[in-house]
């Protein structure tokens, strides 16, 4: 039996909103006893990733500049979305036109992770989207330059092996979308 237990929050308080950005002020009462006044969290919106997958066997990549990173970054579709004004499904699906211009009928759920529950309070959901086709013309965000690129899915581990896709959230869809296809 676990003795494993959540830490109790006492106050909550926003003390930093604007569009980019809300920092939350929590003071916690652990366990053990022991209380926190200065815990800061990262509150963001939900994240949806898809990894789109040609019939021919050709995932859809996008390479895009990271600010945080700094960086051009290569990594599957995706972007935050309202849970209370869209699905993930339907968030995947929008990602996915309004980046690359796909679509699919055969959207897949693998499921939801957290980037960083230590400090972030959103999780990201992962979708396979198959015998995805181009169907639109992309529709980036303003903040968004966006290069689409096709990649044989079978290439991916390599990509990986190479440093040339560093993106933790890019990295665990492929995980999760080559245990899919391995056993189902």
């Amino acid at each position: 039996m676990s003795h494993l237990e959540p830490w109790k929050v006492l106050k909550s308080d926003i003390v930093f909103h604007n569009k980019w950005v809300t920092i939350q002020q929590d003071t916690v009462r652990l366990p053990n006893g022991n209380l926190i006044d200065d815990y800061f969290l990262n509150v963001r919106p939900e994240v949806v990733i898809t990894l789109p997958i040609t019939k021919g066997g050709k995932a859809i990549m996008v390479r895009q500049y990271k600010h945080g990173g700094k960086e051009i970054f290569l990594e599957f579709p995706g972007g935050v979305f309202e849970a209370d004004k869209e699905t993930p499904l339907k968030g995947g699906l929008r990602e996915m036109r309004e980046e690359t211009g796909y679509y699919s009928d055969e959207m897949i759920y693998l499921g939801k992770v957290f980037d960083d529950p230590t400090k972030d309070t959103n999780c990201i959901h992962f979708f396979l989207a198959k015998n995805a086709f181009k169907k639109f013309e992309p529709e980036p965000d303003p903040t968004e330059n966006i290069e689409v690129i096709e990649v044989s899915f079978e290439e991916i581990p390599e990509l990986i092996k190479a440093n040339k896709i560093r993106v933790c959230g890019a990295i665990a869809i492929y995980t999760m979308a080559a245990m899919h296809l391995k056993f189902n």
